[in-house]
């Protein structure tokens, strides 16, 4: 705990969501109940998703689950 390892991350600011009718908030609990499930955070106004926590090949799986939650299924 308290330790930084470096990483990236995915930035989706604010203004995206609110363009699907969302908060940040309902997108990343969208995101979080979502099949396959992403884990984001939400911080300084915008989305987070480490690129960490994302492997190799998975790039595809992420695109679909960003599309349905923000409801372009």
């Amino acid at each position: 705990p308290g330790e930084t390892l470096p990483s990236r991350a995915l930035a989706i600011p604010e203004a995206v969501a609110r363009a699907h009718g969302l908060t940040l908030d309902q997108l990343a609990q969208r995101l979080r109940t979502g099949r396959p499930a992403v884990m984001p955070r939400v911080e300084n106004g915008r989305l987070l998703i480490d690129a960490r926590t994302v492997l190799p090949g998975e790039d595809g799986d992420l695109v679909q689950a960003l599309r349905q939650a923000l409801g372009r299924g």
